[in-house]
């Protein structure tokens, strides 16, 4: 088993919140706090032992996401280059065996996510367990952005990057990657519902998607 001291969790936090007309959208507020705080406090209540490290992911207002306490690093790719970015980055700053990456816009995430990624690492071939389940009312789904990674990928990461690559799911197929389901009876159904507008932030304040 993975001890949760060996995980080291980034928020990610480094897009341009095009959705939301260009808003930093780790800023943007769900229930009074900002998301990405948000998503940092809940990753420090995850179950079991506290989590090893935390990071958080940003490309701008660096000194408001310093205020929340933790290490902030921006893209080492330019342009606005997307999640693989910042799986870089946390891959290139992690001083633990293990990555855990959770984006700032979906403030529901499962409580036991860690846990729950780490037991597909009992399988010693895994290289990457990943969150399966419904977003936005779809069908069950991959959703790589919650994932659990070994850092020793870096390299992996590194060389698919200065290939040109910036597709998850591209690199993931690479590697033994396993799905999670999270859509499990008990399990919240708006857990992964992510926050694109304003409008849909607003909504799921009020427990609607």
């Amino acid at each position: 088993m993975i001890h949760p001291r060996e995980i080291t969790a980034l928020v990610l936090a480094g897009g341009r919140g095009s959705r939301m007309g260009g808003a930093d959208k780790g800023l943007q507020k769900f229930n009074g706090t900002p998301l990405a705080l948000h998503a940092l406090m809940r990753l420090q209540l995850q179950e079991g032992e506290h989590i090893g490290e935390l990071m958080l992911n940003a490309n701008r207002n660096l000194g408001a996401y310093e205020a929340f306490g933790v290490p902030v690093w921006p893209d080492t790719l330019s342009d606005y280059a997307g999640p693989l970015a910042g799986f870089l980055t946390g891959l290139e700053r992690a001083e633990t065996p293990y990555l855990l990456t959770v984006p700032c816009d979906t403030p529901r995430f499962p409580l036991d996510l860690a846990r729950r990624l780490a037991a597909a690492f009992d399988d010693p071939a895994t290289d990457i367990a990943m969150a399966s389940a419904p977003e936005n009312g779809s069908a069950p789904r991959a959703q790589p952005v919650f994932s659990l990674l070994r850092v020793q990928l870096l390299e992996s990461l590194v060389a698919f990057t200065q290939a040109g690559g910036r597709k998850i799911d591209r690199w993931t197929e690479q590697h033994h990657t396993v799905l999670v389901p999270f859509d499990q009876p008990g399990d919240d159904p708006l857990a992964f519902f992510n926050t694109n507008t304003l409008d849909e932030l607003h909504a799921l304040e009020q427990g609607r998607p």
